[in-house]
C-alpha cells in the first residue's frame, strides 16, 4: 500500500486525477476536501499542479493511513498545507458551506446504500452553494467469472461487505441527496487493476440550498 499510494504513482492509481484540475476548474484558491485519502497522495499531487495556497484537508477511517500519511506530508514540507485526520465519511468533521469540492475514490463500495444516502448527505452539507462533488468506483462486470474473482480480490482483508453499483443505480442516489448539473467523470482506461468497469461523476450541489432531510 505504500508503494501504490505515494504520490509518484497517484495517477496509477486514481487515473481520472490527471483532468481533475480541467474537470473542476481547480485554482490556487480552491478548498478541497478528499474523503478516504490514504496517503494523501491526491492531495499532494493537486497542490503541486495546480499550486493551491489554501490548506487542503483530508479524511480516512484508518488512523494508521493517516499517520503514514503525515509522515509523508511532512517529509515534503506540506504540512502547513495538507492536513489529514482520523474520520468516517458519514460524520464529516467540518463545517457547513466550507469546501469548494469534495473527492471521493474508491470509498463507497464499504457503505451500503443507506450509509451511502447519509454520506451524500453530509457532503452536502460540507460543501458550498455551488460546490463540486467528484467521486469514482469500481462497477460490477458483465461478466459473471470476472465479477467472482474481482469480488473476492476486493473483499480481502475487509470486514465491511463490498457493494458494487452501476452508473444508473449510481446516479439515483446522487439525485435522491440532492445534488444537480450531474455528469459521468472517470469511465475510461484506467492503469490499475482490478479490470472492473469503473463508475463515476461530477455533481454540484444547488446555487441555493434547499433544506436537508
Amino acid at each position: 500500500m505504500r508503494f501504490w499510494l505515494a504520490p509518484q504513482r497517484t495517477v496509477w492509481l486514481n487515473t481520472p486525477v490527471r483532468w481533475l484540475s480541467d474537470a473542476l476548474a481547480l485554482h490556487p484558491t480552491s478548498r478541497v476536501l478528499d474523503i478516504g485519502c490514504g496517503y494523501g497522495g491526491v492531495l499532494i499531487y493537486l497542490r503541486r499542479k495546480v499550486g493551491i495556497t489554501e490548506p487542503m484537508d483530508g479524511l480516512d477511517c484508518s488512523q494508521l493511513m493517516v499517520e503514514r500519511g503525515r509522515e509523508e506530508i511532512r517529509s515534503r514540507g506540506l504540512q502547513d498545507a495538507i492536513r489529514l485526520r482520523q474520520g468516517v465519511a458519514t460524520a464529516l468533521p467540518y463545517p457547513d458551506a466550507s469546501r469548494d469540492v469534495v473527492l471521493c475514490t474508491y470509498v463507497i463500495k464499504h457503505l451500503s446504500d443507506p450509509l451511502l444516502r447519509h454520506m451524500l448527505l453530509e457532503v452536502r452539507r460540507v460543501l458550498k452553494p455551488g460546490g463540486s462533488l467528484c467521486l469514482w468506483e469500481a462497477g460490477p462486470s458483465r461478466y459473471a467469472f470476472m465479477q467472482v474473482w474481482n469480488m473476492k480480490l476486493l473483499r480481502r482483508d475487509w470486514e465491511s461487505p463490498v457493494r458494487l453499483r452501476t452508473m444508473e443505480e449510481l446516479r439515483c442516489l446522487l439525485v435522491e441527496a440532492g445534488f444537480t448539473g450531474i455528469r459521468p467523470y472517470g469511465n475510461g482506461l484506467y492503469y490499475y487493476y482490478p479490470p472492473l468497469p469503473r463508475v463515476g461523476f461530477i455533481v454540484q450541489t444547488p446555487v441555493t440550498k434547499p433544506a436537508l432531510e
